[in-house]
């Protein structure tokens, strides 16, 4: 019975390529049994097994370096996959997110026929980092204001979305062809009632304490320009319409 295989018998054998074997070589994870004097390598049975816990510990999403010391200390296999399945069930949740995120916005473009790629990303953006956005808003505003903010937008979210991006649509077109006043504060007043009076109201009266407070425009951001939302906030004071809503 033979117990050396050449490199090509060996990847024939495991189904690795030649060129992996050498790479593992190269890293140190697969010592090959011997290595003739014109350096030709081959490989035995228990290379075979250390393959197949390579194999295995890769499928387990490891890294080479991981593996490389657990194939040394196999006695520490047992924490090592306790260590490892919390990171999986975190890249799972990380990844049920994810879908859940993409399920929304495919929903959401479906319900608007103006949204476009750049406001569709800024709101995956923000559904991705919900959490972070409630930990910043602590800084400034009382957790039960804070949740029923977040309540409201979740359980309307597909809605507030789709009026969120039709109006500010509309808002971008009256920047490029301003309407009559009548018209404009038609269009301001409907993007900034997406979100009922009290909770605006509210928001407003806590941030009233901290008046030079700067949004983190990483976790916050809008499709508009600069240019866009300094006219916009601009009409808004000339028509009186952030009187009639945050006070």
């Amino acid at each position: 019975m033979r117990t050396l295989y050449s490199i090509g018998e060996f990847s024939k054998k495991t189904g690795i390529t030649i060129r992996t074997l050498r790479y593992y070589g190269e890293k140190g994870l697969l010592v090959p049994a011997r290595i003739s004097e014109g350096g030709q390598r081959y490989y035995n049975d228990a290379n075979i097994i250390t393959v197949q816990k390579i194999v295995t510990f890769k499928y387990l999403d490891y890294s080479l370096e991981e593996i490389k010391e657990l194939l040394k200390k196999d006695d520490s296999l047992l924490q090592s996959l306790e260590n490892q399945k919390a990171q999986l069930l975190k890249k799972k949740k990380q990844l049920d997110q994810m879908l859940a995120t993409i399920d929304t916005a495919i929903l959401i473009h479906q319900e608007s026929a103006a949204v476009d790629s750049t406001t569709l990303l800024l709101i995956i953006h923000s559904l991705l980092t919900e959490d972070a956005q409630k930990d910043y808003l602590k800084q400034y505003i009382p957790e039960p204001l804070i949740e029923q903010i977040y309540n409201y937008l979740d359980i309307n979210f597909i809605e507030i979305n789709r009026r969120y991006i039709e109006s500010l649509y509309e808002i971008k077109q009256a920047f490029l062809h301003p309407p009559d006043d009548t018209e404009l504060k038609r269009l301001i007043e409907q993007l900034f009632s997406i979100i009922p009076a009290e909770l605006t109201k509210s928001l407003a009266q806590e941030f009233e304490k901290y008046p030079n407070v700067d949004f983190d425009n990483w976790l916050f951001t809008i499709p508009l320009s600069a240019e866009e939302e300094n006219w916009l906030l601009e009409q808004a004071a000339r028509l009186n319409i952030l009187e009639g809503v945050i006070t």
